[in-house]
């Protein structure tokens, strides 16, 4: 086991350790108090927490915003944050934004509404301003209700928690031409997946990051380095995730507000980390620091027109099933191990791994967990896990049986060779020239194997159908791709393998997705 998996076995005993000895108040809030302005749904409803006997008008208001496809109980649950504020006599406020619906909306529904009912809870309390904790996406609908719809003069402090302030590479994955068959069939692409990927969420920076209203908030960051154990999901996350990470968001990205101010980063997984347990008492010393000077983040304030770069050490594989599929990539010698997940969205679909030799390795699927900790982009996923010590170099090949079904693998390579991955930027305007370069390190590149990428165009409700084929060629060593942005605004995906030759003269896929974007004349997307 390498140092990294150690690692995440150790915060896995660490956690139990944690949700053993709780450090949070365990005393249970009674139930809050609905306001139904929505007879016929969820979205824009509101709730006011019970007042605690022990309630202090010294203490602030706090307005708990969730997450993705999550509703008002990732905060009144057990071990929750409600109950936690309500202990330390808190009065407290909770939305139901149009996640709670069903689909989840992006950061302009949700926001404008949001900027509604933190002026209704305002008000409600008879205050001038609140503070807002808030989770994972619900971050950036926070950010908008502020910046965008003028909320900013009702709130004091923001604490952001794993929020994916540049994206996360989860959902460009949900919209690539591997992962893009599962995520239709598992509903989950939508407004608030689509706009969580890495280039909207770029363009969305340059569109609010430079505006005056940002300085009217005090806003905290923190960020989740964890998973829920080995073959989580959470776990795997890691792999397609560049650098550290909670499972769901980086931590580059979760500090990736140039204003904001880094409050605390903890081993634990996205899902763990809104745990009362494990960070209320992180969080509430933050909630009253309005006044304090603390210095903001470093972080470059316009992304979009820089090169990004990325490593890669993942395969991944993916389509639709219909009776049979199957395929086939490298791997060189010197693994320490090759950590295989194959999602489905069927449990009656087989999944087995042949080795050059013929060796079988057919899927464990006991390891599924029923925990509703799982990212919520793949949520729902049936997850098919081979784990292979010191794999033999040569082609490998993965057979998918099934009917009606889509497959997403994600094969984790450890201790392989690394692709370093550079682009000219994530935002573009039509007509603009983008440029790609792969950098095997030592190893030669082998032209005889050289595929064209698939462009493919991120929708909703359609599968992701390739638009176009970019060649590459190599130069100077690098595996070089040269091409034209499309025409019409939108998100894009450049999905490709690129073959390396490593020194014993073995070949060794590792696989690439570039998510990038494509503006108006005027630098806008399609909200």
């Amino acid at each position: 086991m390498n140092q990294k998996a150690l690692s995440r076995l150790l915060a896995a005993v660490t956690l139990s350790t944690a949700l053993v000895y709780p450090q949070a108040a365990s005393a249970a809030a009674p139930p809050p108090a609905l306001h139904d302005d929505n007879p016929n749904g969820h979205f824009g409803d509101w709730y006011t927490g019970a007042v605690p006997p022990n309630v202090s008008d010294s203490k602030p208001v706090i307005l708990f915003v969730q997450g993705l496809h999550s509703t008002y109980k990732t905060w009144y649950t057990t071990d929750g944050f409600y109950d936690a504020a309500y202990n330390a006599g808190y009065r407290t406020a909770f939305v139901q934004l149009k996640d709670a619906d069903g689909t989840g909306g992006n950061m302009w529904t949700n926001g404008a509404k949001l900027a509604e009912v933190i002026k209704k809870v305002a008000d409600y309390y008879g205050v001038s301003k609140i503070n807002i904790v808030a989770h994972s996406k619900g971050g950036i609908d926070t950010q908008t209700a502020l910046v965008h719809y003028g909320a900013h003069q009702y709130v004091n402090v923001v604490h952001q928690i794993a929020t994916p302030n540049k994206g996360s590479e989860l959902a460009d994955l949900a919209y690539s031409n591997w992962a893009g068959w599962l995520a239709d069939i598992l509903g989950k692409k939508d407004d608030a997946v689509y706009s969580l990927q890495t280039s909207y969420m770029a363009n969305y920076r340059s569109q609010t990051d430079n505006r005056a209203e940002t300085r009217s908030t005090k806003t905290y960051m923190a960020a989740g380095t964890g998973d829920d154990g080995m073959f989580s999901p959470t776990w795997f996350g890691h792999a397609a995730i560049p650098g550290e990470d909670d499972g769901a968001v980086s931590v580059e990205s979760a500090f990736g507000l140039s204003y904001g101010i880094k409050s605390f980063t903890k081993d634990i997984s996205h899902g763990q980390i809104v745990k009362a347990s494990n960070t209320w008492n992180l969080v509430e010393p933050k909630l009253q620091k309005a006044s304090t000077r603390e210095r903001a983040n470093k972080v470059s304030k316009d992304k979009s027109k820089t090169s990004t770069l990325e490593e890669s050490s993942v395969i991944l594989r993916g389509g639709e099933v219909e009776d049979n599929a199957s395929e086939t990539f490298f791997l060189e010698s010197g693994i320490a191990q090759f950590n295989l997940d194959t999602m489905t969205s069927s449990e009656d679909t087989v999944v087995t791994l042949i080795s050059p030799s013929g060796k079988e390795y057919e899927a464990d699927r006991s390891k599924n967990s029923d925990s509703e900790e799982e990212p919520e982009i793949f949520k729902g996923a049936v997850h098919h896990f081979i784990e292979v010590e010191e794999p033999e170099a040569g082609e490998w090949t993965l057979e998918v049986e099934g009917s009606d079904d889509a497959f997403f693998m994600v094969g984790s390579v450890e201790g392989g060779e690394q692709a370093k991955v550079k682009a000219s930027k994530k935002v573009f305007k039509k007509g603009d020239k983008a440029k790609i370069s792969v950098d095997l390190g030592k190893n030669e590149i082998d032209q005889s194997l050289l595929e064209k990428a698939n462009l493919t165009r991120s929708l909703n409700g359609e599968k992701a159908n390739v638009l176009d084929e970019v060649e590459f060629a190599v130069k100077e060593d690098e595996l070089m791709g040269n091409f034209s942005v499309p025409t019409k605004p939108g998100v894009y995906n450049l999905s490709f393998d690129v073959t390396g030759i490593n020194e014993n003269g073995e070949p060794f896929t590792r696989s690439i997705n570039y998510n990038f974007a494509v503006t108006n004349s005027d630098g806008e997307l399609e909200k």
